[in-house]
C-alpha cells in the first residue's frame, strides 16, 4: 500500500508551475461557483421557521398533503367527460398525489416511455433498410432542436379540443379529446426527450461487435431471443446513458408544467418560490431543491451502478466492418409506414408548429392552417422593437461571454485531466467538470440566489437589491458552469488526440510548459476548442432554469427564454407569435452550429447526452 507521504511527493513531482495554475484556477472556479452554491442551498434548507425544529422544512415536504398524499380527493378522476353543447369532450389530466410523488411518477414514466420509443427507433434504423430510412432518421432528430416553452405550447394545441387529434376523434367517434395537467406535461416531455435515448441507443447498436451476434445465431438464437440475450445487453450502457439524462431533464423541467399550468410538481414549486413580490426565496424552497438534487443524484448513481455491476465485454470494439442492416419484409414495412412514420411525424410537429406560429400560418388560439395569413412581421419586430430586441441582444452577449469563460476553464481542466498521471487528482477534476450535467438547473439557480445574497449582500450582485442587481454577471457565470461539460468533452477529446510524447520531446529540448501548451498543443486542437465553444454557445443560448429564475430579479437584463416564459405563462395570445419567432431564431442558431461542426470542422455533432 502506497503511503500518504509518497502520494504527496508523487503529486508534487508531477506538477510544474503552469499545471499548478491550471489545477488551482480550474478547481477553485468549480468549487466556488458549483460546490459552494449547493452547500448554501443545503445550509438554508435547514433554516427552520420560527419555533420549528431544524428538520422542519423536510418534515413538511415529506408529510404535508400538498407534497405527499397517497389517496385521491373525492370526485377526483384521471379522466372525465364534459358536455359542450351537443358535443362530448373527454379531458385526461391524471391524478394528483402531491408535488413530490407526482414528480417521481412523472420522471419515471417519461424515462420509461422515452426509452422504449428510443430503443425501437434506434433498432429499426440500425438493423433494417427500407425506402425513406434517411428521411425517418432526419425527422427523428427534429425534436432535439430546443425551442423553450413554444414546443410545449404547440403540443397543448395539438391535443386540445381544437386540435387535429380532436378533429380525427370527432369525425370517427363523435367526441373530442383534451390532454391536460400531468398527462399533458408527460406527453410534451416524452416528445422532446425520446431522441436523446434514440441517439445513444443507435450509436450503441452500431457499435455492438457483429461476431457476438453471429455466434449467438450459430447457436440457434433468432429474432427477439437474439435481441434480448445478446444485442440489448451489449447496447445497454449506451441506452442507460440516454435514460439517465432523460430522467434528470424530466425531473427539472419547468417549461411544460408552466404551459399546462401544472403546479403540483417540484420544479414548478421551486420556480414559484422565486416569483415572490419580496424577492426572498424561502428555506422551504431550498429544502425542496435538496430533495430534487437527492432524487436526481440517486437515480443517476443507481442506474450507473446497475450498469457497472454487469459485464459487457465484446471481442472487439468500434464500428462494425460489415453492416448487419437487412431489408424489411412486407409486415415490417407495414409497421414502419403505418405506425412508426406517423408517430415520428407527430413528435416532429411541435417544432414544425413553431414555424407555423412564427409566420402566422397557424393562429395563437385553436388549430387552423391558413397560408393566406403568412407574414414576416413578427420576425421584423424581433429586431425593430427595442422591448423585444433587448432580450435577443442579452442572450447573444451572455452566451458569448459564458463560452469564453467556459473555454478557459475547459482548457485548464481538460489538460489537467489528460496529462496528470495522479489518478485521484485527475478523477477529482474530471468529476467536478462533468457533474453539472447531473445537477438540476433549478438547484443551481437556488444555490446562486443564496450564494450571491449572502456573500455579496447589499452590492449590485445581490439578487435582493431590487433595481440595482446586475443579473448579467450571475447569468454569465451560471451558464459557464451549467454547460461546462459539453465544452470540456470536446476540448478533452482534442487533448487525447495529441500524443504526450510530442510534449515530452519539446520539454526535453528546453521548451517551458507554457510554450509547449500554447505553442505546440493548442494549435493542434483549435478545431476541438472551436467545436466545444459552438456547442456550448447553443446550449447557453437556450438555457431555461437559471434564465427564468435569476432573470426574474432584473427583467431588463433577462435573456430570450425569460421573455418566452412570460408570454406563455400568462396564457395571453399577445406576443405568442413573437416568442415563436424567437424559437425559430434559436432553431436557426442550432442548425448553423450543427453545420459548422459537421461541415466545416468535420467532427461528429454532439447533441445533448450523445
Amino acid at each position: 500500500m502506497v503511503s500518504l507521504t509518497r502520494r504527496i511527493r508523487t503529486t508534487l513531482y508531477e506538477l510544474d508551475p503552469l499545471l499548478w495554475v491550471f489545477i488551482v484556477f480550474g478547481s477553485s472556479f468549480l468549487i466556488v461557483f458549483l460546490v459552494s452554491p449547493i452547500l448554501f442551498v443545503l445550509v438554508n434548507a435547514f433554516r427552520a421557521p420560527s419555533g420549528g425544529a431544524w428538520y422542519s422544512n423536510f418534515q413538511r415536504i415529506f408529510s404535508a398533503r400538498e407534497y405527499v398524499r397517497l389517496e385521491t380527493l373525492p370526485g377526483e378522476q384521471f379522466a372525465f367527460a364534459v358536455q359542450l353543447g351537443n358535443e362530448t369532450l373527454y379531458v385526461i389530466k391524471g391524478l394528483n398525489y402531491g408535488a413530490l410523488v407526482n414528480s417521481l411518477i412523472l420522471s419515471l414514466f417519461v424515462t420509461s416511455a422515452a426509452t422504449a420509443i428510443g430503443i425501437i427507433m434506434a433498432f429499426i434504423l440500425a438493423r433494417y433498410s427500407f425506402p425513406g430510412k434517411d428521411f425517418l432518421r432526419i425527422l427523428s432528430l427534429v425534436p432535439l432542436f430546443v425551442t423553450p416553452f413554444v414546443n410545449s405550447y404547440v403540443v397543448k394545441i395539438l391535443f386540445s379540443e381544437y386540435g387535429p387529434i380532436s378533429l380525427v376523434t370527432q369525425s370517427l367517434f363523435g367526441w373530442k379529446l383534451r390532454l391536460d395537467g400531468l398527462v399533458g406535461v408527460a406527453l410534451a416531455q416524452i416528445i422532446s426527450f425520446y431522441p436523446i435515448v434514440y441517439l445513444n441507443a443507435y450509436s450503441a447498436f452500431l457499435n455492438v461487435d457483429p461476431s457476438t451476434e453471429e455466434q449467438a445465431e450459430n447457436l440457434g438464437a433468432r429474432g427477439f431471443t437474439l435481441f434480448r440475450s445478446v444485442t440489448f445487453p451489449l447496447a445497454l450502457p449506451g441506452i442507460v446513458a440516454g435514460a439517465i439524462i432523460v430522467y434528470i431533464f424530466s425531473l427539472e423541467d419547468v417549461g411544460a408544467p408552466l404551459i399546462f399550468q401544472e403546479w403540483n410538481l417540484m420544479s414548478a414549486q421551486i420556480f414559484r418560490g422565486f416569483m415572490t413580490q419580496t424577492g426572498i426565496v424561502s428555506p422551504e424552497s431550498a429544502a425542496l431543491g435538496i430533495v430534487m438534487l437527492f432524487i436526481a443524484v440517486m437515480g443517476f448513481l443507481a442506474i450507473r451502478n446497475y450498469v457497472g455491476m454487469r459485464s459487457y465485454a465484446m471481442i472487439s470494439r468500434g464500428g462494425r466492418l460489415v453492416s448487419r442492416a437487412r431489408p424489411l419484409g412486407p409486415l415490417g414495412k407495414l409497421v414502419v409506414y403505418l405506425i412508426v412514420f406517423p408517430l415520428v411525424l407527430l413528435t416532429a410537429f411541435p417544432q414544425i408548429g413553431v414555424f407555423l406560429l412564427a409566420f402566422n400560418v397557424m393562429p395563437s388560439r385553436g388549430f387552423e392552417i391558413n397560408l393566406g395569413s403568412f407574414t414576416l412581421d413578427y420576425f421584423e419586430r424581433l429586431f425593430t422593437d427595442p422591448g423585444v430586441f433587448t432580450y435577443i441582444r442579452n442572450t447573444l452577449i451572455y452566451a458569448a461571454l459564458s463560452v469564453i469563460l467556459a473555454v478557459v476553464v475547459a482548457v485548464m481542466v481538460g489538460y489537467g485531466v489528460s496529462r496528470i498521471r495522479v489518478s485521484w487528482l485527475s478523477n477529482l477534476l474530471d468529476t467536478l467538470a462533468t457533474v453539472p450535467i447531473a445537477i438540476p438547473g433549478l438547484v443551481i439557480a437556488l444555490g446562486y440566489y443564496y450564494f450571491f445574497t449572502t456573500i455579496f449582500s447589499g452590492t449590485p450582485l445581490d439578487p435582493a437589491s431590487i433595481g440595482a442587481f446586475q443579473a448579467w454577471v450571475v447569468l454569465v457565470v451560471s451558464y459557464s458552469v451549467r454547460k461546462l461539460p459539453y465544452v470540456v468533452r470536446s476540448v478533452y477529446a482534442g487533448f487525447q488526440q495529441v500524443h504526450v510524447g510530442l510534449e515530452e520531446a519539446a520539454l526535453n529540448l528546453g521548451a517551458t510548459r507554457a510554450k509547449v501548451v500554447f505553442g505546440v498543443v493548442l494549435p493542434f486542437i483549435l478545431s476541438y476548442i472551436f467545436s466545444g465553444a459552438v456547442l456550448g454557445f447553443i446550449y447557453m443560448a437556450t438555457e431555461v432554469s437559471t434564465s427564468i429564475t435569476i432573470g426574474n430579479f432584473n427583467p431588463s437584463q433577462a435573456p430570450m427564454t425569460y421573455y418566452m416564459m412570460n408570454v406563455y405563462k400568462g396564457g395571453s395570445p399577445i406576443g405568442v407569435q413573437i416568442a415563436a419567432a424567437m424559437g425559430v431564431l434559436l432553431i436557426f442558431i442550432q442548425l448553423v452550429a450543427m453545420l459548422i461542426v459537421v461541415g466545416v470542422l468535420k467532427q461528429r455533432y454532439a447533441f445533448i447526452g450523445v
